[in-house]
């Protein structure tokens, strides 16, 4: 054999040799990256949980989560810690960019805090965008489990009936809460968690009148076309009020 096919072969086994070593090097290379990311979530998480206004703020936001996107609890906290630790990275950044540019240090530091107060706020308004279009979306959704309780008398077979002729994102709560309802999961949990989620008025009263049905008041017929009524009422009283404002603004 020649020098020359010793060498090709030595060649060859050294690149097969280093392919099968670069996978495993790659994976150590991600796990360990992953394996920061998780500690820095982790560490950002006790940072938080240390005050107890910043605590709440965050428990409000992953209940407002599970209404719009139905993940678990979990999932939407690491959402929301995920979503800070951009936010603060990008501030940093920002911070470090103009400190090259401006020397006014009170002024780099004021434009960092903008910036990280304008991501926040418009994280958050795109969840309150979205919880209130389903608030909205709230009294059409009431009418449709009125409808099918009048015919049914039954809470579950209502909420059955009734999820799938609401508007998509309120009915989409619905589904979520006539799931868990037929999974046999505590009644009085599942509907306090629906309310506690929901986060409105109307829907706390809708929650109150179900629990009062399962704990033995019968028929809530009555109490259901009360509660229509009254959010019929506010309805009518906005839309009267946004009329009187915009006949006020065009004299």
């Amino acid at each position: 054999m020649s020098m020359y096919r010793i060498l090709f072969i030595a060649a060859l086994i050294l690149i097969i040799i280093s392919a099968i070593k670069r996978p495993k090097k790659m994976k150590l290379r991600s796990f360990n990256k992953l394996n920061r990311k998780n500690i820095l979530i982790l560490n950002l998480d006790k940072i938080i949980g240390r005050n107890k206004h910043l605590s709440k703020t965050k428990e409000k936001y992953i209940s407002k989560l599970q209404v719009i996107n139905y993940k678990s609890y979990e999932c939407n906290n690491k959402i929301i810690l995920q979503y800070i630790a951009v936010t603060i990275a990008i501030s940093i950044m920002t911070l470090i960019a103009l400190s090259r540019i401006i020397t006014m240090w009170y002024a780099v530091i004021t434009i960092s805090f903008v910036v990280f107060y304008i991501i926040v706020f418009l994280g958050i308004s795109q969840i309150e965008s979205k919880i209130n279009k389903i608030h909205i979306q709230f009294p059409v959704a009431l009418q449709c489990f009125l409808d099918e309780y009048i015919i049914h008398k039954n809470i579950r077979n209502a909420i059955n009936s009734s999820y799938s002729k609401m508007p998509d994102a309120i009915g989409s709560v619905f589904e979520l809460l006539a799931r868990e309802l037929s999974g046999g999961k505590n009644y009085e949990a599942c509907i306090k968690k629906f309310a506690n989620e929901l986060s409105y008025i109307w829907g706390h009263s809708f929650a109150e009148i179900l629990l009062m049905s399962y704990e033995g008041s019968g028929d809530i017929t009555d109490d259901l076309l009360t509660l229509n009524s009254m959010v019929s009422e506010e309805i009518t009283a906005d839309e009267e009020e946004k009329s009187s404002r915009y006949g006020n603004k065009m004299t």
